[in-house]
């Protein structure tokens, strides 16, 4: 089993909500000096905002349901800040601590080196098809600070999450840089997981084919995947969005019954899609595992193997915008979870209608 992580702790967004603006300053937490260039973000999109010089920053068209901002800066630790839905503050006072630099001490290479240089090397390949997911293309995307990632952690085959890092991946297939915050993995022999806090920064086009491309690979990613399947769901089109959806019956097989959606408590249904407007959320329910399938809606020809998913609770919390409040509130299995950072599109990003 491979479980894909995005927020363990914390929401995504919903768009299709009203918008809001945030405003607020970021300042240093002993001397309360401003801190100029820091980058104020929403987690899981391409949403955020820089310092002026006086520390102040604004972030318009912010979705509602934003649960989950992170502050960063070179010279100053991170800061993740949470809010519940409906109490996002209209303004904010950031204090920020120096980041303490930890300097390595320098060693001669020896012939043990050698011998974990390339464990390391073993260790880094099963962590970024891990990280990255399958089929993904090294010319494509690039990890550009995996030197900070310590040697036992890729190696040393434990179920513990491993310490926390600011890692950078810049995805040429998509056309983004994504700097995952507080980032923490394990590769243990029975499953392998990872977890943090995404924040996608568009990358400059050198063309317009070079813009083309990318669009059409980031439609090309969202088809047929998770956040693509939970969005049908919500809209009551998984036949019209291309999905075969079935009960899996471990006992006999499958059994091809076709699943009935209902947005009310009222009436009984395979699967349950409740809207909750206080929370401005659709709860899911349903009992066993789906299997999914996604065919092309134009050429009706299958372009995804086998993927299937199942309830770790009694429910899962799902934004408008296709976004599992708790990520870890659905297992998922296939196609669904070998995606990984290569495929990885931030929230707020929609395809074109045709």
């Amino acid at each position: 089993m491979l479980v894909v992580g995005g927020l363990i702790s914390g929401a995504q967004m919903g768009f299709g909500q009203k918008a809001a603006v945030l405003k607020g300053r970021v300042i240093e937490k002993d001397s309360g000096n401003p801190i100029s260039f820091c980058t104020v973000a929403l987690v899981g999109s391409s949403i955020g905002s820089i310092t002026d010089q006086d520390g102040f920053f604004e972030i318009k068209k912010m979705p509602y349901e934003t649960l989950n901002i992170v502050v960063s800066h070179i010279a100053y630790e991170n800061l993740i800040l949470v809010y519940e839905p409906n109490e996002l503050p209209d303004s904010l006072i950031i204090k920020l601590n120096h980041a303490v630099v930890e300097l390595a001490p320098f060693q001669l290479e020896a012939k043990g080196d050698r011998k974990l240089s390339r464990l390391r090397s073993k260790g880094m390949e099963s962590f970024l098809t891990m990280v990255l997911g399958d089929g993904y293309k090294k010319v494509d995307v690039h990890l550009t600070n995996d030197e900070i990632i310590d040697t036992k952690d890729l190696t040393s085959g434990s179920a513990l999450y491993s310490s926390y890092y600011d890692l950078n991946f810049v995805n040429q297939f998509l056309g983004y840089s994504i700097d995952y915050y507080n980032f923490s993995f394990y590769m243990a022999k029975m499953g392998k997981s990872f977890y943090g806090f995404p924040v996608f920064t568009e990358l400059e086009s050198e063309s317009v084919e070079v813009t083309k491309l990318w669009e059409a690979n980031r439609t090309l990613a969202y088809n047929g995947s998770i956040r693509h399947f939970l969005m049908s769901l919500i809209n009551d089109r998984l036949a019209e969005e291309g999905f075969l959806a079935r009960f899996a019956d471990n006992k006999k097989g499958s059994r091809a019954s076709t699943i009935r959606v209902k947005t009310t408590d009222k009436a009984e249904a395979n699967i349950n899609l409740i809207y909750n407007e206080e929370m401005k959320l659709f709860e899911l329910r349903f009992d066993g595992v789906i299997e999914v399938f996604y065919v092309g809606p134009e050429t009706k020809e299958l372009q995804t193997t086998l993927s299937s998913i199942k309830l770790t609770g009694n429910s899962a919390l799902i934004y408008p915008n296709g976004e599992l409040k708790d990520p870890l509130s659905i297992m998922t299995f296939g196609y669904f979870s070998s995606q990984g950072v290569y495929k990885m599109l931030p929230s707020n990003y929609f395809p074109a209608k045709k």
